[in-house]
């Protein structure tokens, strides 16, 4: 798998949906909504493509594989109060 041009770019900046991705990965996300506590934004599907790509290339450590059914579950479940059902259906979609 490699990454898109933007998304490569993103990477080398080190942007803010870099850090949302490598947040998602490394199983950050709550230190990273408390950067900005005034607008903790939920995830977007956008996120958790990105996070997906970066760990299909081998450049981000995950700690779920999103590839199991059991460990997309109990990830959507511990992350619940930061996803949208279109977050959800999203990662469902493999599954159904």
């Amino acid at each position: 798998m490699t990454l898109t041009p933007s998304e490569l770019r993103s990477l080398l900046k080190q942007d803010a949906a870099f850090r949302n991705a490598r947040a998602i990965l490394a199983d950050e996300w709550a230190a990273r909504a408390e950067e900005n506590p005034l607008f903790q934004a939920p995830m977007t599907i956008a996120d958790l493509k990105f996070a997906l790509d970066l760990q299909a290339a081998g450049v981000g450590d995950s700690h779920v594989d999103f590839n199991d059914y059991a460990a997309v579950q109990a990830w959507i479940s511990a992350h619940q109060q930061a996803l949208t059902p279109n977050d959800i259906a999203w990662l469902q979609r493999n599954f159904e």
